[in-house]
């Protein structure tokens, strides 16, 4: 009889255990991506647009479950026109210009990195945007960068 509640004992501890093991990666998973991250996220993209080419990397840049969208760390890709190519969170939007588009503020985003991408080859540049991940509107950071006439942009949000 002894043997029940030790055995409950030892599997309260062993799960107690799992999850002390397991949480710093739980929250490293919900954490937001870094700069470093958003960075890298492009440079990933572009060189599989190097190694698939337009049609099939635009494919996959727009697939939701894809490789380029991982909940709120997701690549987005405009012409240099302004013209959306692929948005794995807003697929409602490939094949529209956006040049006009502004966030809560009256910014115009797009635009701005269309005009700046004329003259530079990567920037940044802070917009509002609703967070996919948490519904409401936050502020987001996001990372350009152009090739091949396509500017490529991924970001991170940060909480008000």
């Amino acid at each position: 009889m002894t043997t029940k509640p030790m055995m409950g004992r030892r599997t309260a501890a062993g799960v107690a255990a799992l999850l002390l093991a397991v949480a710093p990666l739980l929250l490293a998973a919900s954490a937001p991506p870094s700069r470093e991250d958003v960075v890298q996220q492009i440079k990933n993209a572009i060189e599989f647009y190097k190694a698939h080419g337009r049609e099939a990397s635009l494919v996959e840049f727009n697939r939701k479950d894809g490789q380029f969208a991982q909940g709120e760390d997701y690549v987005d890709v405009h012409d240099v026109a302004g013209t959306c190519v692929a948005h794995p969170v807003t697929p409602g939007i490939v094949g529209l210009n956006r040049l006009e588009q502004a966030d809560s503020n009256g910014k115009q985003f797009i635009k701005e990195i269309v005009v700046a991408a004329k003259t530079k080859p990567n920037g940044w540049i802070t917009y509002e945007r609703k967070n996919p991940l948490t519904g409401k509107i936050e502020t987001k950071l996001a990372y350009w960068q152009t090739y091949d006439g396509l500017i490529f942009k991924a970001g991170t949000y940060q909480a008000h």
